[in-house]
């Protein structure tokens, strides 16, 4: 009854072909199957392109819906319906589908972080420190839009590798009354002279991919894991610039400032369920070669809402 009903509904959605064979039937568009639905023993799989959803009907009085590694449970009882909501472990996943669930790695789709400089010199400049931070507002942060992950072991989804791409933003403010000056293809400081300064900073942002090893640890559940992952990652600089704000009046002045367009280093996470801290160290200096002092980046923080 219940492929029946989803098949009518599909057919006007779709307004599309579809063809039928024993108890399966393909809904196509354009020539395409677009939804594929399987009557089984108790048992209807619904795919919608990558997307599976199971429907088993245990008895006449309850249906368990699966989507992913979640589960809604509908029953009938004494006094009307309950519906429960349920995340499937390993074993149960396994039971419902046949297989065992994929390796999915961690890469949070938010990160925030503190930014700081390691192993500054300033030779060759008649100032120094004139690259100095106020650390409690030179933040990091960074939408990770796209994560891939590759499992290593074929029995169990425990162990793997973790790649994708994200934006980086990252605030420096200084904690000197300067801001930053490119003249001749070499960085300087250039000294405020302004009563009132709310603020001078330098703002970068870069398009950064990881690769990461990761190991996971079931916890309670198999679904529920702490994991730790480490391993290289690479930033290609997409743009930079300084703004002052003073007196009400915003200084914005847009430059590469001789800073590295290229830039790699090392990365680690450690997690649970959703949240996760990371560190980030760059080898790369964070002005090109005899373009700026030398130093180099690196970041602590917090990742939230993992994929």
């Amino acid at each position: 009854m219940f492929g029946r009903i989803l098949l009518s509904f599909m057919l006007i959605m779709f307004s599309a072909q579809y063809m039928m064979a024993q108890d399966t039937v393909r809904v196509k568009v354009l020539g395409k199957n677009a939804v594929t639905v399987i009557d089984g023993m108790g048992k209807t799989n619904v795919q919608v392109g990558d997307n599976s959803v199971d429907v088993n009907s245990f008895d006449n009085d309850t249906v368990k819906i699966r989507l992913g590694r979640k589960a809604i449970v509908i029953a009938d009882g004494w006094h009307g319906s309950s519906v429960d909501f349920d995340t499937l472990d390993d074993d149960e996943f396994e039971k419902w589908t046949g297989h065992r669930p994929k390796f999915k790695g961690h890469w949070a789709l938010f990160e925030m972080g503190v930014n700081s400089f390691a192993n500054a010199t300033y030779a060759g400049f008649p100032e120094s420190n004139w690259m100095d931070l106020n650390h409690n507002k030179s933040y990091e942060v960074n939408i990770n839009f796209l994560r891939y992950s590759i499992g290593l072991q074929k029995q169990h989804n425990t162990i793997g590798l973790v790649t994708g791409l994200g934006l980086n933003w990252n605030d420096y403010r200084f904690s000197n009354r300067n801001t930053l000056s490119n003249e001749n293809g070499v960085t300087s400081p250039v000294y405020l002279t302004y009563d009132n300064i709310d603020k001078t900073k330098l703002n970068t942002l870069y398009l950064q991919a990881p690769l990461m090893f990761e190991f996971q640890i079931p916890i309670n559940k198999s679904y529920k894991r702490a994991y730790f992952s480490g391993g290289v990652i690479g930033g290609l600089r997409l743009g930079s610039h300084t703004k002052v704000k003073h007196s009400g009046t915003k200084d914005k002045n847009r430059d590469d400032f001789n800073i590295s367009p290229f830039r790699y280093g090392a990365t680690a996470r450690i997690g649970y369920k959703g949240i996760n801290l990371f560190a980030t160290y760059y080898f790369t200096p964070f002005y090109e070669s005899n373009r700026g002092p030398e130093m180099y980046p690196f970041t602590i923080g917090l990742g939230l809402v993992n994929w």
